[in-house]
């Protein structure tokens, strides 16, 4: 997700393709799902018989409306994150725009939806800031993981916090969205 080598900003100014790196040091600890909306409002009759697959083309049942990113799934679930989780790492050079932590992380799926045993539904997360406005998103990160603060200048691989389970989360996972500006 970048510009091409040939394009150019509405500006009018040339610009160099943005790249970026995987955002998990760990790769093997994780699947990664896409998120695919099948809301036929937005994408017309036939998108509720949509079928979700990951990369690798198996099906997997995590599709909901709205979703906007990637999720990667930590193996092992709650028990690797209790033995120490994967960091998430920023994918891109850039600076921090905000960031949230000291929510409950232990969100998991019911049979009637998420639950957070009672605590409030609210992520933890880090939003980064690249070259020409791009932003990064890394959600529902470990309680006490976050390990910088809005304005911290980063490059890509720097340490943002650890995989969790915070809020509207059914196991613990990153969820990795990228914005353009």
């Amino acid at each position: 997700a970048s510009l091409g080598p040939h394009e150019v900003a509405e500006d009018g100014v040339p610009r160099a393709p943005l790249q970026f790196r995987f955002p998990l040091l760990e790769r093997e600890l994780f699947e990664q799902t896409v998120g695919v909306d099948p809301d036929p409002v937005v994408y017309g009759e036939g998108a509720a018989a949509v079928q979700c697959v990951n990369y690798d083309g198996r099906v997997f049942p995590w599709c909901y409306d709205e979703h906007d990113g990637s999720d990667y799934l930590l193996l092992g679930g709650f028990e690797t994150m209790d033995a120490g989780s994967a960091p998430v790492v920023a994918a891109a050079a850039g600076v921090v725009l905000d960031t949230l932590d000291g929510n409950y992380d232990r969100c998991h799926a019911t049979a009637d939806g998420i639950d957070c045993d009672g605590w409030p539904m609210i992520g933890n997360y880090v939003i980064v800031e690249h070259a020409d406005g791009w932003t990064t998103l890394y959600w529902h990160l470990q309680n006490g993981s976050v390990a910088v603060a809005p304005g911290d200048p980063g490059l890509a691989g720097h340490p943002l916090g650890k995989v969790g389970s915070s809020g509207y989360s059914s196991t613990p996972h990153l969820h990795f969205e990228l914005q353009d500006p």
